[in-house]
């Protein structure tokens, strides 16, 4: 924000101070300023008269001047603006000046001498948008009442003034008013700036309606004024507003941004006699176009705060007004509205139809709730005094809420804690009354009353700031904090997650993260495991991102399309990620295998099936220690699944996961082909959440293992997981290790059966095993076979 010295030095004396001094203070007490600069740039000038003007021969439009420049005498000039003549009253660089576009110095201009320059005020660094086409176009020509010789050239145009560039914390949002940065200089510096209230403006019965049929206007007040003159702003008000940044249009819309300068209250003027009834009431439920002040429309939608006049829409809240009750040069009565809308509505109204303004900008950071009496008030006595008004009426007030200042109970216990300071009682409470806060002290327990403009004070840690503000950072002890040490570690579920990744990795997978918003085709489809109601995005940025996923397959299925359009057939990929539903986040867990094993398909050629996704499944079970025995595969009944090749994994009852080949109807809607394709999703949550007793230690045997190979016929009737527990309970000490690693169904082999292939492992602690001893376990483990389940040696 750009803040003028001069419109500061009008509230407080600062004649004392260096620019250099207020801008070092202000920066380290957290109001940065990030540049000090000059509104003007220019030395050595004075105020001339313009004696004789002649054309130079052989010139279109040189002229060739003498000036009276006072104490500095009678000056040659070639001058070649246009408006040059004489008689006139001029700026004048004299020898040695130095301008924004370099120096002057005496010399010759076609033989001509020239000692020095007349100046236009584009010259002297002033923004052209301030100035009007002839002063852009021509020398400055400066009123009769300007004293010839007199050197403060800058002074008598209302250049010699300093802009502050503040770089405003969102917090500090008072600080948008000049008054403000007054009262910040006074707290900084310890003195007293000159700030009043205005006195009551009433004196007519002008009575006027306002009233808000919506929770996005917490006050609104608006007063009428009678019989007044648009014409042109004074001097001061102008050098002001150009100092700002502003540039002056008439008495009436300056007056407006004059007030929302000095007190960082946004204004509204509309012609009363041109609103439709004598009434301005708040609504957020108008749909339609809307003509605005830059005589564009605009599309107002459910949520746009607007005042109505009869149903018209007469204003945008806090973004613009309608050209329909603009004030014009024929305006005579106006009503002047000051009101307090929802930052939150303001801001999104402004982005969506671009029309971000400093009266935006000051609703969205936020405003004194508690200053539009005083506001009305200002207005009114400039109305009065610059445009006349013969006539103010009453202000008429909408008040969602008595305000109510905010009171903190703190101690200056706490606030030297918090700060790591030892301040004494008497210097926290006077740095708290310097910052405006009226503040109690009993034993060193504090009641604070904030002011209404510091709407950013609302808890205890911000008294605290306040005090280092003012009292100084450099107060505060050059010491490493005490800090209790404790030993780091990751939660239980973080460390379980990284396993399973780890455990992936390391068989070959790859790992991918995708896009937690999907479509909702897609958030629709594989709910193997989440079947919850899923979340929609408020406002999405496109349809492709409009819900948070349940599931993590459908991702994995696109990127798997994504990879067979660019012929990468044979994959192998897992994705670990957290799923949000309606009350219920949990782990979930991705497995895609296609095409032919990574591991394996360049010797033989072998494709993935349900077989290699159970062999998975299995290595993550035995991850977490979980007995076999309390696993169990049912069959899944998913439409997305082939029917015969898929497997629900229950633990205790609880499904963990759902896995298996799928289906070719799918294979086809993702444009897959005849592509073999086994997928897997499992909640991590769940599995996780499986008790396990303490790992056991084991005595590892030092004498050499021994492995047979077996080849059985069983029944399908008979799962291979029974067979290998049957096993594992003929001599638990001696067998330590039951692998299958073939199941074969065709040739050979009666239809209703199968071939079932393990290893066993064999092994003692005792001593090494021999013929006799394998002999006895081998016949042992045919024969259980035989008797248990009528399992025959394959031939």
């Amino acid at each position: 924000m750009k803040v003028s010295l001069n419109a500061i030095k009008k509230y407080i004396d600062i004649k004392d101070i260096s620019v250099d001094e207020i801008a070092h203070r202000l920066t380290f007490a957290g109001v940065e300023v990030e540049s000090v600069s000059p509104l003007a740039s220019a030395t050595n000038l004075t105020v001339g008269k313009v004696l004789t003007c002649e054309n130079m021969p052989n010139s279109d439009h040189l002229h060739l001047t003498t000036v009276d420049a006072g104490k500095h005498g009678v000056l040659h000039i070639v001058c070649g603006a246009p408006n040059v003549k004489t008689g006139i009253k001029v700026i004048v660089a004299l020898d040695g000046a130095k301008l924004p576009g370099g120096v002057i110095h005496n010399g010759k201009i076609r033989g001509y001498e020239s000692q020095g320059m007349l100046c236009s005020l584009l010259e002297l660094g002033v923004e052209s948008k301030f100035l009007s086409e002839e002063q852009t176009k021509g020398i400055e020509i400066l009123p009769d009442d300007a004293v010839v010789g007199d050197d403060d050239v800058l002074g008598l145009l209302g250049l010699d003034d300093v802009i502050l560039d503040l770089k405003l914390l969102a917090n500090r949002s008072d600080l948008y008013s000049v008054k403000n940065v007054a009262r910040e200089i006074e707290t900084l510096f310890d003195l007293k700036a000159n700030i009043v209230d205005t006195k009551e403006q009433q004196n007519a019965n002008l009575p006027f309606m306002v009233n808000s049929l919506t929770e996005r206007c917490s006050q609104f007040s608006g007063r009428v004024v009678k019989n007044i003159k648009v014409k042109q702003s004074p001097k001061w008000m102008k050098d002001i507003l150009r100092s700002s940044g502003i540039r002056s249009i008439n008495n009436i819309v300056d007056i407006g941004n004059y007030v929302m300068i000095i007190t960082g209250q946004p204004l509204h003027m509309y012609d009363l006699d041109k609103l439709p009834k004598k009434e301005l009431v708040v609504r957020d439920d108008y749909e339609g176009d809307f003509v605005a002040l830059d005589e564009k429309t605009y599309k107002l939608q459910n949520g746009d705060v607007v005042i109505t006049s009869n149903g018209e829409v007469m204003c945008l809240g806090g973004v613009m007004g309608s050209l329909a009750c603009a004030v014009d040069e024929n305006t005579k009565n106006v009503v002047i509205e000051a009101a307090n809308f929802d930052f939150a509505s303001v801001r999104r109204t402004s982005i969506r139809l671009n029309l971000v303004s400093d009266s935006s900008m000051r609703f969205v950071k936020g405003i004194n709730p508690n200053q539009y009496v005083e506001v009305m008030n200002f207005t009114a006595l400039l109305l009065k005094d610059l445009a006349d008004a013969s006539e103010v009426g009453e202000i008429n007030t909408y008040l969602k809420n008595k305000y109510e200042p905010t009171i903190i109970k703190t101690s200056t216990s706490y606030i030297n804690a918090r700060l790591g300071t030892s301040f004494s009682d008497d210097e926290i409470i006077s740095s708290l009354r310097k910052a405006f806060i009226e503040t109690k002290n009993d034993n060193g327990q504090l009641e604070c009353v904030v002011p209404s403009h510091r709407i950013d004070i609302t808890g205890a840690a911000d008294l605290s700031e306040e005090v280092i503000r003012i009292l100084g950072f450099e107060n505060v002890k050059s010491e490493l904090p005490s800090m209790q040490l404790s030993v780091g570690a990751l939660d239980e579920n973080l460390v379980k997650k990284n396993i399973v990744r780890d455990y992936l990795r390391g068989i070959g997978l790859d790992e991918q993260l995708s896009y937690t918003l999907v479509r909702k085709e897609e958030v629709e489809s594989f709910k193997f495991i989440n079947k919850n109601e899923y979340l929609k995005v408020m406002h999405p940025l496109t349809d492709e991102h409009e819900y948070i996923r349940i599931n993590l397959l459908p991702s994995e299925m696109n990127l798997l399309t994504y990879n067979v359009n660019h012929s990468n057939n044979d994959l192998a990929f897992f994705e670990v990620s957290d799923v949000f539903a309606k009350n219920k986040k949990s782990i979930h867990l991705a497995i895609v295998l296609a095409g032919s094993d990574l591991r394996r398909h360049h010797l033989s050629g072998a494709k993935y099936d349900f077989y290699h996704m159970k062999g998975i499944v299995d290595g993550l079970l035995s991850l977490f220690d979980i007995d076999e025995k309390r696993a169990t595969l049912v069959r899944a009944d998913e439409e997305e699944l082939h029917p015969g090749k898929s497997a629900t994994l229950k633990v205790d009852g609880k499904v963990v996961a759902t896995f298996g080949e799928v289906h070719p109807n799918v294979n086809k809607k993702y444009g897959l082909g005849n592509l073999n394709v086994v997928v897997l999703e499992a909640d991590l949550t769940n599995l996780f959440a499986i008790r396990t007793s303490a790992k056991k230690m084991e005595q590892t045997s030092r004498f050499p293992t021994v492995t047979r190979d077996f080849a059985f016929v069983l029944s399908d009737k008979v799962s291979a997981r029974e067979a290998v527990t049957e096993i594992k309970k003929i001599n638990r000490e001696l067998i330590k290790n039951v692998d299958i690693f073939d199941v074969y169904r065709g040739e050979h082999i009666e239809e209703g059966y199968y071939s079932l292939a393990l290893s066993v492992a064999f092994s003692s602690l005792e001593k090494t095993l021999n013929e006799q001893d394998i002999a006895q376990l081998q016949d042992a483990i045919i024969k259980q076979l035989k008797v248990k389940f009528n399992a025959d040696l394959r031939k």
